[in-house]
């Protein structure tokens, strides 16, 4: 386009702007109240909102600036400040405003575009775009020429938007305009048609850009990278990603990088994205290379691409990847807007995540008052979660994993989301009572359990006009157990019930209004004392009314007639109270004892039931028993609601983990519980209530002296969730939930995986024979991690050592360089090394120590050893024992460490100690005297027992007169055997030592 032509171009344009000016609007401007229910104002009642109808009167210089400032220092605007202070402004012809930004276009209307993005972190994207819709309208008609600053701004606030746009269209509408597209204009168009997954359209872009005289950039090559990689093209993307780091150096890498890992969330590809992020890793850390822009925009598109929005099956890998996230400057003002961008969009648990990560932030802790902050999330997070009228089942797991995050013990702060959940649920407007009353119940146990917030109710009783509906209310929360109704403030139980009630229909023929009054309000559940003491609260109130009023004045009923009912009813309501009520018996301890002893749960569950826990219960004693009566013989349903109540007797234990009487492992029995409810397997079911247990039980933790308890509960409940999803077919899906409620327990502290664990290994076991080999890499790569558990790497080396193929080989080869990224070569090679011996791979075994030699430590091979030796527990493979520990002393130098080498030994005579194996001790005694390593007195005293329980059983057994063998003890075949003589070795260096 030459000059004369953009010159007529802008002619015209200016011509048309005073034209359609000229001419009367046929569209009026959208409603106050409209824009505020926009931008999500004035939902609820009851909350004082700013004064936005004196917006107007605001000068136009402090309203930029507020902006100019909030966007420098929080990265984030609220939406009523662009929609109400600017866009609504701009559209009521405001000359001020408009005379600003005409003055200074470049500075200010930039900024106000891009405004409309990210930075609307509290404001849904279609609706941000609507925003962006009408502030540009309106600035095309206020202004006469837009600057390419502010076409690109679009074009950026667009593309975070995820708005449907037409790339061609719009750079035509920028060249018809007299704007000529910069190198940043490109970037955004081809990010446009990259998200599009248009190959094409990104290649003639290109040609276009490169005619104008623009090179292909680092930005250009990581939308290139995202396209190919968003069409599937990996082989094309990972190409691109190697030749960033040479063209464009480590900025032209990071972002290539980062795109590939959009692309990967985009597509949902989770496999690839685990890929691609491994690939990220710097080398010597365990930090990525990506941005954190590129990473929060990696969660929020996972999030979106989520099964049912809320993120929930991507929020161990977010966890990962923000733990591996380098925190720049502004770091935490981005996590911050992200957090609202993600409960703004309901997407709750990447949201958590994300809210989680604040508590590692230190630019947080240093500048920032985090209680406020917290509160103000944590605030926004109950009020969508009630404004989306979300099941009650998702809120109460959102709240539990939010108390446990931020008021674990210890902790100062105390968060109380359910205070927030039941505020939201009584003042907002656009609900039904019904559903307010079904939110009210399920929390208000969080928060009142004794029902002593009787003025919470009023809410619910002021937000309905009709009186039937508010002595409906009254009855159901007079259900849930709000009963002293004189407690609350006289004022409004009047204006809302009182007297409505006294001036609708007539009484009866010998009843007075007030008497009917009093039946109606004892029909809908307040007793006779409640009413007597609301009347007399009533006749004082009216009293003071009557005291500054004239008498003609005076509104029915009148004091005198209020307090002459009182003292009619006086004496029937207290003196002379009705007998027929009956107490609740309490039950003694000693009786209740009997019926958990003899096993009785029908007895149990009737006395929990009508007078619940006995007064002086030792609960120390009493509820293990009664917990497993529960969970052997009485439905889930009844099960779960004495859990409920039992917590509830809390504050009457210890709060030592190691005092409480509900274990840790009693928790794992009843989630094994759980997973044998109901005709399918929900493994998140199961992940929700382990957080409901946490709460219910905060101090059961796992601790030493339930180890082995611990480590027999979780192994049956991980065996009875496969044995029942193998029976509904085991499908990848299902692992990556198992691997989740497996992480889940961890972080709980229901569980502790210690460097021996085995259930890993079962865990592998199971995936490979069930789905496959790449199922089962996968599964250990994500045990290495997010649990750092190598141990499933036995089993892996196991399975390619059997298959014994060319395949299997490359697959053995990839598991050991793959392990050493995230174990030392040492760990790896003394685990493989284990493997080999436990084959009987000798020949093998020898090569993997002539490779290794001096590389190996020793307290690896002591690693492996204690491994190998809790595989085999219920088999005990003997000769593993006395091979692997051979080659450990003779080719890998174990001696040279006595220390290590006298554990090791200690191990294995603790073993044949406790499976009475006498020969295999002597022979580990011998072995190890060899490479002259020297017995502690404890393994002396130790393997002197396993002699001596020996010779009573040989005695026994095998030696005259009662012996099977019938062999005399002096025999030839007895005293020359090898374990007579190493016996007689040991009686010379005991004698020696003494």
């Amino acid at each position: 386009m030459n000059n004369g032509s953009r010159y007529l171009f802008r002619r015209l344009a200016i011509f048309n702007k005073l034209y359609f000016s000229s001419v009367p609007q046929a569209s009026a401007l959208p409603t106050l109240e409209a824009d505020q229910k926009l931008v999500k104002r004035g939902d609820f009642r009851g909350v004082a909102a700013t004064n936005l109808k004196n917006r107007s009167n605001t000068n136009p210089d402090v309203v930029l600036s507020k902006i100019q400032q909030n966007l420098g220092k929080n990265y984030r605007i609220p939406g009523d400040i662009i929609l109400i202070d600017v866009v609504r402004q701009i559209e009521a012809g405001n000359e001020k405003f408009i005379e600003l930004l005409k003055r200074s276009t470049d500075r200010w209307v930039p900024i106000l575009i891009s405004s409309c993005g990210h930075p609307l972190s509290n404001v849904d994207k279609i609706i941000r775009t609507e925003i962006l819709d009408r502030l540009w309208n309106s600035l095309s008609e206020n202004v006469e020429t837009l600057p390419v600053e502010a076409w690109n701004a679009r074009f950026a606030a667009l593309n975070q938007n995820e708005a449907d746009w037409n790339v061609t269209e719009e750079l035509d509408k920028m060249e018809r305009s007299g704007i000529q597209p910069n190198a940043e204009t490109f970037h955004e168009l081809v990010t446009r048609l990259a998200n599009l997954g248009d190959v094409d359209g990104c290649r003639n872009m290109v040609y276009n850009m490169a005619r104008k005289g623009f090179p292909v950039d680092s930005n250009i090559n990581a939308s290139s990278v995202f396209v190919f990689s968003v069409r599937g093209h990996y082989q094309k993307a990972d190409s691109l990603c190697e030749q960033a780091a040479v063209k464009y150096g480590e900025q032209g890498a990071e972002l290539a990088f980062g795109a590939a890992c959009r692309a990967a969330a985009c597509r949902g590809d989770m496999d690839r994205l685990r890929q691609v992020l491994r690939k990220s890793v710097k080398e010597g850390t365990t930090k990525l290379i990506l941005s954190c822009n590129d990473i929060l925009e990696t969660i929020w598109l996972m999030a979106e691409k989520s099964r049912d929005g809320t993120g929930q099956e991507c929020a161990l890998l977010v966890e990962q990847m923000l733990n591996c996230t380098s925190r720049d400057a502004g770091f935490f003002r981005k996590l911050y807007r992200e957090v609202e961008r993600h409960i703004c969009h309901r997407h709750y648990y990447t949201a958590l995540s994300l809210l989680e990560d604040t508590k590692r932030v230190s630019e947080c802790l240093e500048n920032q008052q985090r209680s406020l902050f917290l509160v103000q999330l944590i605030g926004k997070l109950a009020t969508q979660l009630i404004r989306s009228q979300e099941s009650t089942h998702l809120i109460r797991d959102v709240a539990n994993r939010v108390h446990f995050t931020f008021n674990r013990r210890g902790s100062k702060l105390r968060i109380r989301m359910y205070d927030d959940l039941v505020y939201s649920a009584c003042l907002l407007k656009d609900m039904k009572l019904d559903e307010r009353l079904e939110y009210f119940r399920t929390f208000v146990d969080e928060i009142d359990i004794s029902r002593e917030r009787i003025h919470m109710t009023l809410p619910l009783l002021t937000s309905e006009e009709n009186l039937e509906i508010r002595l409906s209310a009254l009855y159901r929360l007079s259900v849930m157990g709000y009963r002293n109704w004189s407690n609350i403030d006289i004022n409004p139980m009047v204006s809302i019930i009182l007297q409505p009630l006294y001036n609708s229909g007539r009484p009866f023929r010998d009843q007075s209004k007030l008497d009917k009054l009093s039946r109606v309000l004892k029909s809908y559940g307040i007793n006779d004392k409640n009413i007597w003491h609301i009347l007399y609260n009533w006749s004082k109130k009216k009293q003071n009314e009557e005291k500054h009023s004239e008498e003609d004045q005076w509104k029915r009923p009148f004091s005198r007639d209020l307090r002459g009912w009182c003292r009619a009813y006086y004496s029937e309501t207290f003196e002379n109270p009705k007998t027929t009520t009956k107490k609740a018996v309490s039950i003694p301890y000693d009786k209740f004892k009997v019926c958990v002893d003899q096993g009785d749960i029908g007895k149990l569950t009737a006395i929990l039931n009508n007078s619940g826990w006995p007064i002086d219960t030792n609960y120390e004693e009493i509820a293990p028993k009664v917990i497993d009566l529960y969970l052997n013989h009485e439905t889930w349903k009844n099960t779960e609601n004495m859990l409920a109540d039992l917590s509830a007797h809390s504050a009457e234990w210890q709060e030592e983990s190691h005092k409480t009487p509900v274990k840790n492992y009693h928790l794992l029995c009843v989630l094994r519980r759980l997973a044998e409810e109901g005709e399918t397997l929900s493994i998140r079911n199961i992940t929700d209530y382990a957080y409901e247990l946490r709460n219910l039980y905060p101090h059961a933790t796992c601790h030493y002296d339930g180890f082995f308890e611990t480590q027999n509960e979780y192994k049956r409940l991980f065996s009875k969730c496969f044995e029942r999803l193998e029976k509904q077919k085991m499908t990848t899906e299902a692992v990556d939930e198992l691997i989740d409620f497996l992480r889940c327990l961890v972080k709980l502290e229901l569980i502790q995986l210690h460097p021996t664990e085995n259930l890993t290994v079962f865990f592998i076991n199971i995936v490979l024979k069930r789905i496959g080999w790449n199922e089962a890499l996968n599964t250990w790569q994500k045990f290495l991690s997010s649990l750092h558990c190598p141990n499933g790497t036995v089993a892996l080396l196991r399975h390619c050592l059997m298959q014994n193929s060319d395949e299997s080989r490359k697959n053995l080869q990839f598991v050991i360089h793959r392990g050493s990224t995230f174990l030392s070569h040492s760990r790896i090679h003394a685990m493989y090394l284990s493997v080999l011996i436990g084959m009987r791979k000798f020949e093998e075994a020898e090569k993997v120590c002539d490779l290794n030699e001096g590389k190996i430590e020793a307290n690896d091979c002591l690693m492996a050893m204690r491994l190998m030796n809790s595989l085999k527990a219920r088999s005990f493979d003997e000769q593993f024992m006395l091979d692997f520990s051979a080659i450990c002393l003779r080719r890998l130098n174990l001696s040279k460490n006595p220390e290590v080498a006298q554990n090791m030994q200690a191990d294995l005579l603790r073993i044949c100690d406790s499976r009475h194996m006498g020969p295999a001790a002597l022979r580990v005694y011998d072995l190890f005297s060899n490479y002259d390593v020297k017995l502690r007195d404890e393994e002396k005293n130790r393997l002197a027992t396993v002699i001596e329980k020996h010779s009573a059983l040989s005695k026994k057994w095998i030696f005259k007169p009662d012996g099977f063998l019938n062999i005399q003890a002096d025999d030839e075949i007895i005293t020359q055997s090898e374990e007579a003589k190493i016996e007689e070795k040991l009686k010379k260096e005991l004698k020696a030592g003494l």
